[in-house]
């Protein structure tokens, strides 16, 4: 495990030093982003989605997937609904507590601790928690409100931007129905895609130069707690209940313990949330995981 940590924290860093000494200018982030969004993620996904086989994901492996999310968003629920907890931050923690970074850095953790092979089934587990979460989490978000009503909701218009999820509909449209890609377009996308996985890395570098995590503190633990530790265990009991295991349900515990992802931020400035509270989270819970990685290899 030390060595994946180091694998990804060299890659990480190099992107944090090229940004701090000048070497990539400011804006260089957005332009990898709309890179990797718009063109990499989806050549990796639908490649890899497509080659997967879905014969072997019965419903032990959709119910491993949907109950952890599920009782993990109830719980802010009705914390809201009968403890008081303050709406504003109870819509946030709806949602960033259980939308994981299970892309930039589920997809190389997966790939480097339990094998390249397992990427295709990393890509269905990421649509699968983004299905969850722009349905039935934002359908509970949105019924959490203050005294002067719930701010407006644009849920329609974040999730048709989700490349992701649009993408792995589409390798699993393909995986369902037998049909190949043209082989020179396998071959393109195929490449394309595995320029992914590094560069996500060293994307998250850049991004996180000049970012500080001040203030907050019981907000941000709070966040950081239930992605990092109560959603893993939550799925951990779960897949104990269903008796899932193997390789499949390792690459699912390690999606379910994913930091933040990136995109809460967006959904952030879309759903009136505290956004610099979300960008704080994001950082937060990306510096907690790599020493918590420990952790979850013993669980694994």
């Amino acid at each position: 495990m030390t060595v994946i940590i180091v694998n990804l924290l060299l890659i990480i860093g190099a992107g944090w030093a090229f940004r701090r000494f000048g070497v990539v200018g400011e804006g260089a982030e957005k332009a990898f982003n709309q890179y990797l969004y718009y063109l990499a993620l989806p050549c990796l996904i639908i490649v890899k989605i497509a080659s997967t086989p879905l014969s072997g994901l019965g419903w032990d492996f959709l119910l491993a997937n949907l109950l952890p999310l599920l009782a993990c968003m109830g719980g802010v629920w009705a914390a809201w609904r009968l403890f008081g907890l303050d709406w504003r931050f109870a819509r946030l923690l709806l949602i960033v507590s259980v939308m994981g970074n299970t892309v930039y850095l589920g997809f190389p953790v997966v790939s480097l601790r339990l094998g390249d092979h397992l990427i295709g089934h990393a890509a269905i587990i990421s649509s699968l928690h983004n299905v969850v979460v722009f349905t039935a989490g934002f359908a509970l978000m949105t019924t959490i409100c203050g005294e002067g009503g719930c701010p407006p909701s644009r849920l329609l218009r974040t999730a048709a931007r989700n490349i992701v999820l649009w993408s792995s509909l589409a390798g699993l449209g393909l995986a369902a129905s037998g049909w190949r890609l043209p082989a020179l377009a396998e071959t393109v996308m195929t490449d394309i895609g595995r320029t992914t996985m590094p560069l996500s890395l060293f994307t998250i570098g850049i991004s996180l130069y000049g970012k500080k995590v001040a203030g907050n503190f019981h907000r941000l633990a709070a966040i950081s707690g239930v992605k990092l530790l109560l959603l893993p265990a939550v799925y951990l009991a779960a897949a104990r209940l269903l008796g899932f295991s193997g390789e499949v349900s390792s690459a699912v515990f390690l999606q379910m313990a994913m930091p933040a992802a990136v995109l809460n931020y967006v959904v952030a400035r879309e759903f009136d949330f505290d956004a610099d509270l979300t960008a704080q989270a994001i950082v937060l819970s990306t510096l907690l995981f790599f020493p918590l990685l420990y952790l979850y290899e013993l669980a694994l």
